[in-house]
Order: C-alpha cells, then sequence, then structure tokens
C-alpha cells in the first residue's frame, strides 16, 4: 500500500509531517491555486522513503490522504 494525496483536499495543516515516522512528507507549493486555495502548501510524499504504514491517511483531519494498492510493488505480478 502507498499513500495518495488528494491535492483538492489538502488543507497544508502539516499534521502528516508530524506524524509521518520516516520523515518523508513536505509541503510543495501550491502549483494549481485554481484547483485548490490553500496557500500554505500541499502534502508531498518521497515515496523513496515512504515505508507504506499508513500514519498520515490516519490521521489527516480532512482525509486528504488515502493508501491505495502499490502499482509498484516489485513482489505484485
Amino acid at each position: 500500500m502507498a499513500p495518495e494525496v488528494d491535492a483538492e483536499k489538502c488543507i497544508g495543516c502539516g499534521t502528516c509531517i508530524l506524524f509521518c515516522p520516516e520523515a518523508a512528507i513536505k509541503l510543495r507549493q501550491n502549483t494549481h491555486p485554481e484547483k485548490n486555495k490553500n496557500s500554505k502548501g500541499i502534502a508531498s510524499i518521497d515515496m523513496e522513503w515512504c515505508k507504506g504504514c499508513g500514519v498520515c491517511a490516519v490521521e489527516c483531519p480532512v482525509k486528504a490522504i488515502a493508501m491505495k494498492k502499490n502499482k509498484y510493488d516489485k513482489y505484485d505480478k
């Protein structure tokens, strides 16, 4: 499983960053202000560091992060 951020829902609160045990989440600049008026930023997950634990999805107050089946899973063939 891998986290997927819904940029339209993300409010840039940083809660996911605080709870991520791998420090794999950063806030990136909002490049689509027409879709999301949030000026704080949007959560961006570094999949090189993410271990797929799902803590970010559980802790997100607006449920902007969902755990999805990892389409790049090397064991899923």
